[in-house]
């Protein structure tokens, strides 16, 4: 009996002793284990920065990436040094927790349960604090009050501040987990501002002095309450549209009897589907027809490809390399090894991990600093005489003024606006945080079919070189053709028809055999003359000898030469990487504005993502198709086009809902304009504190005026984000001078 062999996925429980699944790298591999996991917990990019970072230092833990948005973490890990419970462990001790089974639903009834729930805080943080800061505004201008009414008003001003601390208790936590994960975030500056107003007032209280400073907590709380409320709004939004992508375009699989592709959602156990070579396998499911090859590279980051044949299981999301293979369906929908993995998007998204951002760099700044310029006032204050109490004073000014609210509020503000600003423009703006990349772009890369061309081949001539007939010749063409999921394949079968068991894809031609099982090959050759249309040239061999060419033409998208010329303008490498041959990827960089120099063809999509990661950095990538899903994820920001695959519209940075590739310069405007906002309100924050911080530290500044300077720079930062809304309407002129200025 032929021994079986099986194409190993991420590790998960066995559903049945029937079902013989193993883990994506056993340890007998050596390799490690894959798997995308849920946490909870995650409310912010520095926290998601710091857990990946902790992850990555635990003992056998190979890589990892944890991604703010879905709130996921990408683990892969060596089993013969370390478990998935030590993982779960790791992750509990940074105040997380762990969930193996990842869904994008699951996640945004997560978020949606969160937005609710920071309503009600917010809310009650809202009422409590005005009634805090009341009775502080009756101490700070209420010069007739006795002193043991001040002291009962300094009291009851903290009692307000209670339920606004068990309000924001939260951010509380998360200022201590930051700590402890040495990933200093707004959360770390806010919790040492409140904590200090807090143990400074008390102390004040105790000692008969109604001289408090409840209100300045109350109000940091309530500022980063606002924008966690935001923010998390902003995440739930990006997941819905995620989802409602996924519905839109389900994935599909081809039935074995024949007719239209169907989504696999219909499908059940034991029906049976095709899969044409070059197709992405959507199910799992056992061969029971056909042999080939297959690159599982996307499921287990093994580059080498698998060979298959009848008896095998094979999993969604390996790429079917050679040949036509006919599946039994082994596992229902939603049951896969890749939807337990956490399905395509969130698979994509994790591995990337967090990007950081400029206000990023602010606050591990002002973080590192805070607790040295706070010991400064303290030493100053008690050298100057000041006493105790005014020395404390300063020491709590200095705190406040450094919470850096500003940024706080403004991120998600201006999070939101540009998600807004880019459905106005027929995009979708799903990852805020890439628009850094795309703002000034190192490299752009450009797919070549379905990208830079329609995608769409049609055979435009035929010359028999033989006493063939033209039929008879595309019918022998398809001959080979028959049974490959590539547009040169559907060009030809569409043409001619389905004919045959299905040819065998290689890298540059595909092969059959005819009635007569005489060998047929149909290759790419070097085109004859300078059509700007012309998308392929076929030669079709018959044991051979060549008996006829056949001529396929696709349409160039009239907005990429513009595109590309804006780009050299502007300073950005310009590069196509194909998977096409060399000939016709030099005639369509002709009639783009590439240079030869510019253009790589021939491209496996593994060998695509290895390319955009030896570009200059930031690299943003265009593509349309599955197959260029490891690129997509491999750059800094990833486009995709509206004729895109699901798949690839899904995993997008930016999404072009309506219009060709003009959209792609309306969305760099956008992020100019979100890069220079957050440029400016970091440059706010940091003028604000050049100012404020050495007036707290020489005790020029009392705590009140702090706080009222600090929400003064809260709402210039606010005001500023807002301006990201500002776009114009879709179709409308584009301004240039946005595409100049960095500011």
């Amino acid at each position: 009996m032929r021994r079986r062999t099986t194409v190993r996925t991420p590790t998960m429980e066995r559903s049945s002793k029937a079902d013989c699944w193993g883990p994506a790298r056993d340890a007998e591999t050596g390799k490690g284990s894959r798997q995308l996991l849920a946490v909870d917990g995650l409310f912010c990019g520095g926290c998601a920065r710091g857990l990946e970072h902790r992850l990555r230092k635990l003992e056998g833990v190979l890589d990892a990436g944890v991604h703010y948005l879905t709130a996921s973490a990408f683990v892969h890990w060596n089993p013969r040094l370390c478990s998935l419970r030590e993982i779960e462990a790791c992750i509990a001790s940074a105040g997380y927790r762990m969930v193996e089974r990842f869904h994008l639903p699951v996640v945004l009834a997560r978020l949606s349960a969160a937005t609710e729930v920071l309503t009600y805080r917010l809310a009650i943080g809202v009422f409590f604090a005005m009634w805090s800061m009341g009775a502080a505004f009756v101490l700070y201008f209420g010069s007739g009050v006795p002193p043991s009414a001040a002291w009962w008003l300094a009291l009851a001003s903290g009692a307000c501040l209670v339920p606004v601390i068990v309000a924001g208790r939260a951010i509380l936590t998360m200022g201590w987990r930051s700590l402890g994960l040495r990933s200093y975030t707004i959360d770390t500056l806010i919790s040492g501002g409140v904590l200090g107003a807090i143990l400074i007032s008390g102390l004040q209280l105790m000692r008969g002095s109604s001289s408090v400073y409840f209100d300045a907590a109350a109000m940091l709380i309530v500022l980063r309450l606002t924008g966690q409320w935001i923010e998390t709004r902003v995440r739930a939004g990006s997941i819905a549209a995620l989802i409602e992508l996924e519905a839109a375009a389900p994935e599909t699989a081809w039935p074995a009897s024949g007719g239209p592709a169907v989504s696999i959602s219909e499908l059940g156990l034991g029906d049976r589907v095709r899969v044409p070579a070059g197709a992405q396998v959507t199910i799992d499911g056992r061969i029971v027809a056909g042999r080939s090859r297959l690159n599982t590279a996307y499921l287990t980051g093994e580059s080498a490809p698998l060979r298959v044949g009848e008896g095998d299981l094979v999993e969604a999301g390996c790429l079917n390399l050679d040949r036509q293979l006919v599946l039994e369906v082994a596992r229902p929908f939603d049951d896969r090894l890749i939807d337990r993995m956490g399905g395509r998007v969130a698979l994509e998204l994790a591995a990337k991990g967090e990007q950081t951002s400029i206000d990023d760099s602010v606050l591990a700044v002002l973080a590192r600093a805070t607790p040295l310029l706070a010991a400064l006032a303290l030493g100053l204050g008690l050298l100057q005489g000041v006493g105790i109490e005014g020395a404390l004073a300063r020491a709590l000014t200095t705190l406040i003024v450094i919470c850096p609210c500003a940024l706080a509020i403004a991120r998600p503000l201006a999070s939101l606006a540009v998600v807004g600003a880019g459905r106005k423009c027929g995009l979708r703006i799903a990852n805020p945080s890439s628009l850094d990349a795309l703002a000034r772009p190192g490299t752009v890369v450009f797919d070549k079919t379905g990208t830079l061309t329609s995608g769409t081949l049609q055979v435009t001539r035929i010359v028999s070189l033989s006493h063939l007939s033209t039929r008879e010749l595309l019918s022998l063409a398809a001959r080979a053709e028959t049974g490959i999921d590539h547009p040169i394949a559907r060009a030809i079968v569409a043409a001619a028809g389905a004919n045959g068991p299905g040819g065998l894809r290689l890298a540059r031609k595909a092969i059959g055999t005819d009635l007569d099982g005489k060998s047929v090959e149909v290759a790419g050759i070097a085109p004859d003359g300078d059509c700007q249309t012309r998308a392929a040239t076929l030669e079709v061999r018959l044991e051979g000898v060549a008996v006829g060419q056949i001529y396929l033409d696709d349409q160039v998208d009239p907005g990429v030469a513009p595109l590309i010329g804006h780009l050299r303008r502007h300073g950005a490498r310009l590069q196509m990487a194909t998977g096409d041959a060399l000939p016709s990827a030099l005639n369509v960089g002709r009639a783009v504005g590439l240079e030869p120099e510019e253009i790589a063809a021939s491209l496996s999509p593994l060998e695509k993502a290895d390319l955009v990661r030896a570009l200059a950095r930031p690299v943003v990538f265009v593509g349309d198709g599955v197959n260029d899903a490891p690129a997509m994820a491999a750059s800094d920001c990833s486009i995709s086009v509206q004729r895109a695959h699901a798949a690839a519209t899904a995993s997008a940075s930016v999404a072009i809902l309506e219009g060709g590739l003009e959209r792609v310069r309306e969305a760099m405007v956008i992020a100019r304009q979100y890069r220079s906002t957050g440029r400016r309100n970091a440059a706010l924050a940091l003028g604000y504190n050049a100012i404020v911080i050495p007036l707290a530290v020489m005790g020029t500044m009392s705590p009140l005026l702090a706080a009222l300077t600090m929400t003064a720079s809260s709402l210039l930062a606010i005001a500023n984000s807002l301006r990201v809304g500002k776009a114009r309407p879709l179709g409308a002129p584009i301004r240039h001078e946005h595409l100049t200025s960095d500011a």
